[in-house]
């Protein structure tokens, strides 16, 4: 069974990924079929919008972390310019360190206001 240090591992590079957009990585972060849900694009390409969400951003950083099993809960302040605003994420990870579930929660206003181009259909 992995420890939180193991857990806390993975999330870590997981982030690191996301927000720095290397693509390469998450997809070796991420189980064989792994659920991935999202309010901002719920029947599209998770990679592609997550990449193009990191790249729209002025400033991202994790507010808070928890661990729980291998379960994490991640809060992060995002910034377009000088507006702020939150972002959830939720991922459980497999008994062998791979992320099998992804949930994001985005600020659905803010991305209206401040990132259009991401509600455009692809």
């Amino acid at each position: 069974m992995m420890d939180a240090t193991a857990v806390e591992d993975v999330a870590a590079r997981w982030v690191a990924a996301w927000t720095t957009g290397r693509t390469s990585v998450l997809f070796t972060l991420l189980a064989a079929g792994a659920r991935v849900e999202s309010n901002l694009d719920p029947d599209g390409d998770f990679i592609e919008k997550l990449t193009g969400y990191a790249a729209a951003l002025t400033s991202v950083s994790v507010f808070s972390r928890t661990v729980i099993d291998r379960r994490v809960a991640l809060v992060y302040d995002c910034a377009v310019d000088a507006e702020q605003f939150r972002l959830a994420e939720f991922l459980v990870l497999t008994e062998s360190g791979l992320i099998a579930e992804v949930r994001r929660v985005y600020d659905l206003y803010a991305v209206e206001r401040l990132m259009p181009e991401l509600l455009l259909e692809t």
